[in-house]
């Protein structure tokens, strides 16, 4: 409505590239890790919320992101790599809301949502839903072990390659009409959102954000975490983290 000037990443129309184009392999192997998850959750029957949702907004600055990371990275593993940013915080709230749901034995089942478009060579601009969920299992976690739950992130996140993300869609494509499209009903959802850029907006009079807030409907199931960009002025790890949990689990 207000915005002043060109779009810095004009949203580009077009279909998803086919398999040769993500991929050169001849004779690709299935994947079927995904596809399962897809099917297994798409199968169930639309939940319905049954309890009064709150939602909350946690800032957290670079130097807490940093110590956050330094928690996760697991001790006396100095060859495995560091968590991301959103590794170490989804790990951080996987922890903590499991522990405010009574969980003793393991943590909560979590999914993750990811956008694809870098996995899949796609431009930022790529206009359409690009975003996977899959799920992150918390068996054998105990409810202090950070640096098992990013470290099970991690790994999860590592194996959403591009072959195994054009099986699940073009295993999609050819079963749109049985399913409903609801994939956050069930399980704890963490979004990563760090690459939306709302921050590059400038509106009238040369004027630029200085919050932006976001939310995805329906909230429904065991909860759901954003992880969001900060300002680019408040450090390059700075986060915003919003979570919605049933009103007695937040407070």
């Amino acid at each position: 409505m207000t915005l002043n000037g060109k779009m810095v990443t004009p949203p580009l129309f077009h279909r998803l590239p086919r398999r040769r184009q993500c991929n050169e392999t001849t004779n690709p192997q299935p994947f079927p890790e995904l596809i399962n998850y897809y099917k297994s959750t798409l199968e169930k029957p639309v939940p319905v919320v049954q309890a009064k949702q709150t939602t909350i907004k946690i800032a957290f600055s670079d130097e807490m992101v940093r110590s956050c990371i330094a928690m996760s990275h697991a001790p006396g593993s100095p060859d495995e790599p560091s968590p991301t940013p959103f590794q170490a915080l989804a790990g951080l709230f996987w922890v903590g809301i499991s522990k405010i749901k009574g969980l003793k034995n393991g943590l909560i089942t979590m999914s993750i949502c990811l956008d694809m478009r870098k996995v899949l060579g796609l431009d930022k601009g790529f206009f359409g839903n690009c975003m996977v969920y899959n799920q992150v299992p918390g068996d054998g976690i105990e409810e202090y072990e950070l640096s098992k739950a990013a470290n099970a992130i991690r790994e999860v996140v590592d194996t959403m390659d591009a072959e195994g993300i054009m099986n699940l869609i073009e295993w999609m494509e050819g079963k749109a009409d049985q399913f409903s499209c609801l994939m956050n009903g069930y399980d704890l959802i963490c979004v990563n959102l760090e690459h939306v850029d709302s921050y590059s907006a400038i509106f009238e009079d040369n004027f630029k954000p200085i919050h932006a807030s976001y939310y995805i409907e329906p909230t429904v199931g065991e909860g759901m975490i954003l992880v969001l960009p900060s300002p680019l002025a408040k450090g390059s790890f700075s986060r915003v983290v919003m979570i919605t949990l049933p009103e007695d689990e937040a407070i």
